[in-house]
């Protein structure tokens, strides 16, 4: 049992000291707060799920669990010394550009609509026109979806249609935060539409981080900018986090079969297990694993070369056909290997963003080398916070903040997509919406003995 080990109430404690540090700023309006979006995800990652499923956890040897607890601790601290840092490397850079842009709310709104509406259409395609089934993508894993695609793709058309699903995340998460900065009703109303039309797909998919891509930003985005009451906003936060729990609960159970048995059932409760738990936010348990994983020899630390395969997984697999598969080789030692996958495994196991780093770099620098990279992305979303005067900065930020706690999961490009193909769309949008800036006339100067030099505009001398 966790509550068992020391270094869980140490790493507690750690936590518990930098969440108070940061609520303090935030009650001052400091930037520095963004830290409590780490900090969050630090605890439902690692500090929940022994207390959700205790069982997991009793056949763990009790020195894994100690072990494990005190790199969250190094974590945190690694963390709070570099976020700084961070800041000072992100925040002070040069803003070049980024509030001469010229769209208004409604503009944005009709090019990211123009951009979902294209991907949409495409995915309808690639589906025979069937639009409700890709809206509702009732057979989940079981069968198609619209962006779905091989585990492997060889292809150039693999990497587009890869290309299209993240693209689409992103679009969709940008379509939720412009609802609150729409000026008329009309607009409001059908940026609305857009995201309402689109959640469902992400919803049956089956992939949670998906749809928390998606959902987070929107629910931010409320919490900061509706115009309602405190006490209302944190009473609707609460019934969406039960319905967000819930609703998980449900995917888990059915998305590896599809969910049309059950919505046509007279009574659908009888395929739920009534002892249905929250799964997967067993990062601490993974952790466990991880340290016994270097431990029993089968590997030793990859010196950053996994977070390498990582940064470098963009690259179309038609181009670089030996590409690296990531996650593979902890996956065979797990347990899950297959013959008859293409893979080679049944399914890739997340390690969590601390146990990345330990596979990395070892039990005592992977942890530290994770809090880095954490507080570059933290510097990163404070970035983006300070440059809210931009609407299209500040949309960035709500995803970069939605985005934080999938990276819980694993600090990985698969992760970040969305924001990356967000800032594109940004950077285009900011360039050709920057206001050009009109040359002074140029000026000549003449001077003569015993006269003081005179100015005279270049084109209006006299020859």
């Amino acid at each position: 049992m966790v509550a068992h080990e020391l270094t869980f109430y140490l790493a507690a404690v750690v936590l518990l000291v930098l969440t108070v540090e940061s609520g303090l700023k935030l009650l001052k309006g400091d930037s520095f707060s963004i830290t409590l979006f780490v900090y969050g995800t630090v605890f439902a990652w690692y500090f929940v799920d022994p207390f959700i499923t205790p069982e997991q956890y009793d056949y763990i040897p009790p020195f894994l669990i100690g072990q494990s607890y005190g790199q969250v601790a190094l974590f945190l601290i690694g963390f709070r010394v570099f976020v700084p840092v961070a800041v000072r490397w992100t925040v002070r850079r040069r803003n070049a550009g980024v509030f001469t842009q010229s769209f208004t709310p409604e503009r944005i709104l009709i090019a990211a609509g123009a951009i979902w509406l294209s991907l949409f259409i495409i995915g309808i395609a690639r589906l025979g026109g069937d639009v409700v089934g890709a809206v509702l993508p009732l057979d989940s894993r079981a069968g198609v979806t619209m962006w779905g695609r091989g585990a492997i793709a060889s292809s150039a058309s693999g990497f587009l249609i890869a290309f299209a699903g993240y693209m689409f995340n992103a679009i969709t998460a940008f379509l939720g935060v412009l609802i609150f900065f729409q000026r008329s009703i009309f607009w409001r109303l059908l940026a609305a539409g857009m995201f309402a039309i689109t959640l469902p797909y992400f919803f049956f998919e089956g992939a949670r981080s998906h749809f928390l891509a998606a959902a987070l930003p929107f629910i931010l985005t409320y919490l900061l900018y509706a115009r309602q009451p405190l006490v209302v906003k944190f009473a609707i936060l609460a019934v969406a986090l039960f319905c967000l729990d819930q609703g998980f609960k449900f995917v888990t159970a059915f998305r590896g079969t599809g969910f049309r048995e059950v919505l046509s059932a007279e009574n659908p409760s009888e395929f739920v297990d009534e002892d249905l738990r929250q799964r997967g936010l067993n990062m601490i348990q993974e952790l466990c694993f991880v340290n016994a994983y270097l431990e029993s020899g089968a590997a030793s630390p990859a010196y950053g070369a996994r977070y390498l395969n990582e940064l470098l997984n963009f690259i179309p697999r038609v181009i670089w056909p030996s590409k690296p598969l990531i996650g593979i080789d902890y996956a065979k030692w797990r347990g899950l290997e297959s013959p008859e996958s293409e893979l080679g495994v049944v399914a890739t196991i997340s390690t969590g963003m601390i146990g990345g780093g330990v596979l990395n770099f070892g039990q005592i620098l992977g942890p530290v080398a994770a809090g880095i990279i954490m507080a570059l992305w933290s510097g990163l979303l404070i970035r983006w916070w300070e440059q809210r005067r931009s609407l299209l900065r500040l949309v960035l930020f709500m995803l970069g903040a939605g985005l934080t706690f999938n990276l819980g999961r694993d600090i990985t490009l698969l992760v970040l997509w969305p924001v990356i193909f967000a800032y594109c769309f940004v950077r285009v949008a900011e360039f050709w919406g920057a206001k050009p800036v009109s040359q002074p006339p140029q000026v000549a100067t003449f001077a003569h003995d015993n006269l003081r030099p005179v100015q005279v505009p270049a084109g209006r001398l006299s020859r």
